[in-house]
């Protein structure tokens, strides 16, 4: 198995919100940290307001597994950060491309 990248990219809904995507951002890599083959994840800007989002994975396989529970959650907590993302970032802007780390 080799570990991957997964690299999101997004817009805000307006650019008034980089503060609570930020704070966000961090509630995000705080529940990430200890899951089964995570490794680390970080994020930023470019000068055109798109935010990038690297994550990277023990394995496909385990991040699979993670989104897989993820999206089966539905606790009082997922839905309040749920609800929040929906509020701060464009879902409609959101791509993501996983790439093999050599």
């Amino acid at each position: 198995m080799s570990q991957i990248l997964v690299m999101a990219t997004l817009k805000l809904n307006d650019e008034k919100l980089l503060e609570d995507w930020k704070t966000l951002s961090k509630k995000i890599t705080e529940d990430l940290t200890g899951q089964d083959g995570f490794i680390w994840r970080e994020s930023g800007r470019d000068e055109n307001g798109l935010i990038y989002c690297i994550l990277r994975w023990e394995s496909k396989e385990k991040q699979e597994k993670f989104m897989s529970a993820l999206m089966a959650r539905t606790d009082d907590e997922h839905t309040v950060i749920m609800t929040e993302f929906s509020r701060v970032v464009n879902m409609q802007s959101m791509t993501k491309e996983i790439v093999e780390v050599f």
